[in-house]
């Protein structure tokens, strides 16, 4: 009877490790979907959530060159109030304007990439970031080429970086009458050897110019 018990006993022994042994070796169970294993960001969306903050960055430097850019022309236009500088300066202050834009438009992609549920999501997000880090780029060297344009007209009617040829072609190219034209290049000609003339022949350009 003994015997009998310990093999029942043997038995239900076995049939209980075998249920463990299968309990530890199946399916584990999957975390819910709003638990905090399940929200966790695969690692390809983090990666592209930094590489659009990166873009972002560099979106917003590009824009605050810009801004400088555009500052420089608007000062150079101010010292050679006449068309061809004020153009200029109309065009790096647009320039800016539009790299602004652009870097705005990275720093929302940046944000919508930081908070994508995916990484799909965030790529998406990291291409319109890099998009717009390149539109700023680009607004930034049309803002600098203007103000280039802006100061290199200021210098050319001053004394120190005066050019014969090229302020009569500034003339040239002025709205002005042409009696106008023949007389103010007439007298920029005339004082083209003497410096404090020179200097008073180009202000009269600049104030006879629109």
């Amino acid at each position: 009877m003994a015997r009998a018990v310990m093999l029942v006993l043997v038995l239900v022994l076995l049939g209980l490790g075998g249920w463990v042994w299968m309990r530890g070796e199946g399916p584990q169970p999957v975390a819910p979907a709003g638990s905090p294993s399940a929200a966790l960001p695969p690692q390809g969306a983090e990666q592209a959530a930094d590489a659009a903050g990166e873009a972002a960055d560099a979106a917003a430097d590009a824009a605050a060159l810009a801004a400088d850019a555009a500052a420089e022309a608007t000062s150079a236009a101010r010292e050679a109030p006449i068309e061809p500088a004020s153009e200029a300066a109309r065009a790096a202050q647009a320039a800016a304007e539009q790299a602004i834009e652009a870097a705005d438009l990275a720093a929302d992609a940046a944000a919508q990439a930081a908070q994508g549920s995916s990484a799909a999501d965030a790529a998406a997000a990291t291409q319109t970031a890099g998009e717009a880090a390149r539109q700023a780029a680009d607004a930034t060297r049309d803002a600098a080429g203007a103000a280039a344009t802006a100061t290199d007209i200021e210098a050319l009617l001053t004394p120190e970086g005066f050019d014969a040829d090229r302020v009569a072609a500034v003339i040239d190219a002025s709205d002005i009458a042409p009696a106008q034209k023949t007389t103010l290049k007439a007298v920029v000609a005339a004082a083209a050897t003497n410096p404090d003339l020179l200097r008073s022949a180009l202000q009269q350009v600049k104030a006879v110019m629109p």
